[in-house]
């Protein structure tokens, strides 16, 4: 799996699981994408409740510097 080549998302993947790791990542993408004005506002405000609901801070501190 590509992920596991970014030491980063391997040890996310190791610490919760992939399916929480790879969640998280790709919410937070679409968090960042809307910081930057490139998605709208629900979409991106339903990103902050998904991040602040089902993802742990301590994951989003591992994936965050992954993200493009």
């Amino acid at each position: 799996m590509y992920f596991l080549a970014d030491e980063r998302l391997k040890a996310a993947v190791e610490k919760f699981s992939p399916d929480v790791a790879l969640r998280c990542r790709t919410v937070y993408q679409i968090y960042k994408l809307y910081k930057q004005g490139l998605v709208t506002q629900s979409v991106g405000e339903r990103a902050v409740e998904i991040l602040k609901k089902e993802c742990p801070k301590e994951l989003i501190e591992l994936v965050a510097p992954t993200v493009d």
